[in-house]
């Protein structure tokens, strides 16, 4: 693995180059596509055609296939090749951002997964073994992120002891495994919300042969991710992020919205997942904010504008596709769209398909959201190189962010 910051923001945004595969890079900031079950929910390897995702790096969550080592193992050519995506570097961590992952079943020497409804445990001997025939391009070592705000002391405690252990243990089954010998390891930095424990945490895994570093414990993944508040970790994730070597690059993952996009940047994170996207397609509800910027700052961007529907407030983030408003609304979600949904069909036909529950719905939702929010990414690398992104997020929030779900 390779990276490298190629412009720093005035803010402290970063905008680089980061490489998985020899010749093959992705310009940062960007989210790793997320997948679930080996596939990215709502798309098939076809349909995942209609959006230039093409070599885009995978996130893929241990907790789909902790049972698979024996499968793979028979395979012998990794987790991308079985899948028939061996063009798109993988990305393996433990816990899936976009499902809440389960608190309070701990071990001293294991993490619990759950595959579907079943209650798996995690040592670092048997996510190694997956690890070794999964075969990622990058992963994240074993770590213990259960520390949801308000939990204890003793509990943040313990998720930083057991995430350094772990990490050791990794790092050197990883020096014994001779087919992981160039596959990156990134440093998970632990320790909820308390100061003193999360500068413990950073210290600690600093001092470490990682590749990077994962920002992790400020929530229990799915919609508890989404509603975060970034005051509640502005000054934690500021201290934390000034012990960190400005050369490797920095994760986080849960669903972010444009909001803490911004504010994450702001704080010189690298990498994101798009575990936000898929949220607001699984609510029927389509992306709608303004996401395209190209460099100049006396372009103003200006919110959708559909004219046989109100359009959604300004500031909104989402809309949904159930509202009765879309029923006439013969016009493409967003009107400025280039997606492949945006150019074929209409708001009021994708309204029918959710109303009648038909799976193509959300098929041509998640075509969209994942195209619009990786478009919102480009657009925040053009800003940062152009010293911008202050501008840029003015004419994305406007004057408030919300979601408008109202019938």
């Amino acid at each position: 693995m390779k990276f490298v910051v190629e412009q720093l923001g005035k803010a402290g945004e970063r905008a680089g180059q980061l490489e998985l595969i020899a010749g093959q890079t992705s310009a940062t900031p960007f989210p790793l596509v997320l997948t679930k079950g080996g596939c990215v929910p709502h798309l098939t390897r076809e349909t995942m055609a209609h959006i230039n995702i093409d070599k885009n790096p995978l996130l893929v969550p241990f907790q789909h296939h902790v049972k698979q080592a024996k499968v793979l193992e028979k395979w012998g050519a990794g987790l991308a090749s079985f899948l028939g995506m061996s063009e798109h570097p993988v990305v393996l961590t433990i816990q899936d951002p976009g499902e809440q992952t389960r608190s309070g079943y701990h071990n001293s020497n294991s993490v619990s997964v759950w595959n579907r409804e079943n209650r798996e445990l995690v040592t670092p001997t048997t996510f190694m073994e997956g690890v070794k025939h999964i075969q990622p391009n990058l992963f994240i070592a074993l770590c213990d992120g259960d520390t949801e705000p308000g939990c204890s002391n003793k509990r943040v405690s313990k998720s930083v002891s057991k995430s350094i252990d772990f990490l050791d243990s990794c790092l050197h089954l990883r020096s014994y495994t001779p087919s992981l010998s160039k596959t990156g390891i990134i440093g998970a930095i632990e320790g909820g919300l308390d100061m003193k424990a999360r500068t413990k945490s950073t210290k600690e895994v600093v001092a470490r042969e990682v590749d990077g570093f994962l920002l992790d414990g400020f929530h229990c993944n799915g919609p508890d991710s989404e509603l975060l508040q970034f005051s509640s970790m502005r000054d934690v994730l500021a201290e934390t992020v000034s012990l960190l070597p400005v050369d490797k690059p920095r994760f986080y993952f849960g669903a972010a919205n444009p909001a803490m996009v911004f504010n994450l940047i702001k704080e010189g994170v690298d990498i994101f997942d798009s575990s936000y996207p898929c949220m607001v397609t699984e609510r029927d509800s389509a992306l709608v904010f303004p996401n395209d910027w190209n460099g100049d700052s006396n372009d103003k961007l200006t919110p959708p504008e559909v004219a046989e529907a109100s359009p959604p407030p300004e500031g909104s983030m989402t809309q949904s596709l159930t509202c009765s408003s879309n029923r006439l609304a013969f016009s493409p979600l967003v009107p400025s769209c280039s997606c492949y949904t945006c150019r074929n069909f209409t708001k009021a036909y994708i309204h029918h398909l959710v109303m009648v529950k038909e799976m193509l719905g959300r098929v041509l939702l998640q075509l969209h959201n994942l195209h619009h929010y990786r478009t919102f990414f480009t657009s925040i690398q053009v800003a940062i190189k152009q010293d911008q992104v202050e501008e840029f997020k003015k004419a994305v929030l406007g004057s408030g962010v919300r979601d408008s779900t109202e019938p």
